[in-house]
């Protein structure tokens, strides 16, 4: 993982420019990175109703080639390789023998290889459980990040900013893929990827531009209104869009099935690693638990692992939880037991507090 090794100080390669314009800083997912610009409800508010510019810099990006790279891949992960061509991706996950989830991500078509998009707390995970196999065949596996840092632009007005500063017609692409285009004079990927229940694209950048693309995106879409967002508001925002972030919403302990994302499973292709897992669970017509969504009128926050209740037995557990500036309530995500998540379901969750009632709702919990 040498290039990645080398331009990974944990820190975003945007701290100046993100400093020097008032952002305050913490730590997400191992790297310090915006929390907030200005005002957490107003930049949430920003990509609601216009745009906002989000800094994931911290993913990861690894390249995949070789003659043998789709009969490879199809063996690691949970969708078709094969049916990934140029310009389009699809969501997968990469899978423990037991069918438990050892990591989510996005693949995208090159035409002549692969770019699987991690996030940055399995990216390692990921390069060093796919890299042995390259000794196998003609399969090659190379840690591309610092030639594709992320940043995202979100919002019903997330075209507009771009059609302003893409140096090329934009075309209209379905989620996840991707067109090549000119942003400040620096060629760059164009993947439409929505992250928060609003339109949205994800822009791979080399990092060395990084600064120039994030500053050209907020002087163009100026007349959108775009804004900077921190991690503050991106978090409630991704919440309310019902999207997982692996070690909070998912991990070791999950099966792929029970984390709604049955899109980034193929039930066709054949074996994997994994495999006979999902397809139990497949064939059983249920799984034993679910990601499920929770409202709650107290204002109170429950933690993650908090217990969820029903006639005073645990059904479930809490994941993440935010109070929803969409909704105007408090929200939670939390797995829940096989006959415990039908909508309307009424339940409590065990905080430190108190027992907070909570009812069981559809995810995700907000839709453009």
């Amino acid at each position: 993982m040498t290039e990645a090794n080398q331009a990974q100080n944990k820190r975003t390669p945007l701290h100046e420019v993100q400093q020097a314009a008032g952002a305050t800083f913490g730590e997400w997912l191992g790297w310090e990175m915006p929390a907030v610009f200005s005002d957490v409800r107003a930049e949430h508010s920003a990509v609601r109703s216009d745009a906002g510019l989000i800094d994931l810099s911290y993913c990861g990006v690894i390249g995949i080639g070789g003659s043998e790279a789709p009969q490879f891949l199809n063996g690691l992960i949970t969708n078709d390789a094969k049916t990934v061509g140029r310009a389009n991706g699809v969501l997968a996950g990469f899978l423990t023998e037991h069918g438990k989830v050892k990591a989510l991500c996005a693949m995208l078509g090159l035409g002549d290889g692969y770019l699987i998009v991690n996030e940055p707390q399995t990216h390692e995970k990921v390069f060093n459980y796919v890299f042995p196999f390259s000794y196998a065949g003609d399969f090659k596996v190379e840690d591309v990040s610092a030639r594709h840092r992320i940043l995202s632009v979100q919002g019903p007005k997330a075209r507009n900013v771009l059609k302003e500063a893409c140096f090329e017609p934009l075309p209209d692409l379905a989620e996840l893929h991707w067109t090549s285009s000119t942003i400040a004079g620096q060629q760059v990927i164009v993947v439409r990827r929505s992250r928060t229940g609003e339109d949205g694209y994800d822009l791979l950048i080399p990092e060395g531009v990084l600064r120039d693309v994030w500053e050209f995106i907020l002087l163009k879409g100026g007349f959108h209104s775009i804004r900077a967002v921190g991690h503050e508001a991106f978090e409630v925002l991704r919440i309310e869009a019902g999207q997982l972030v692996y070690g909070a919403d998912v991990d070791e302990n999950n099966m792929m099935l029970e984390t709604g994302l049955s899109e980034a499973v193929s039930f066709t292709k054949g074996c994997y690693k994994g495999q006979e897992a999902v397809a139990m669970a497949t064939y059983r017509g249920h799984v034993s638990k679910s990601i499920s969504g929770l409202t709650l009128e107290s204002d109170v926050l429950p933690r993650h692992g908090d217990r969820v209740l029903s006639d005073g037995k645990p059904i479930g557990h809490v994941t993440s939880s935010t109070r929803s500036y969409s909704l105007g309530r408090t929200i939670a995500l939390a797995y829940l037991k096989y006959g415990a998540f039908d909508v309307g379901t009424e339940v409590e969750i065990d905080s430190e507090q108190s027992r907070l009632p909570a009812t069981v709702v559809s995810l995700p919990f907000y839709k453009a």
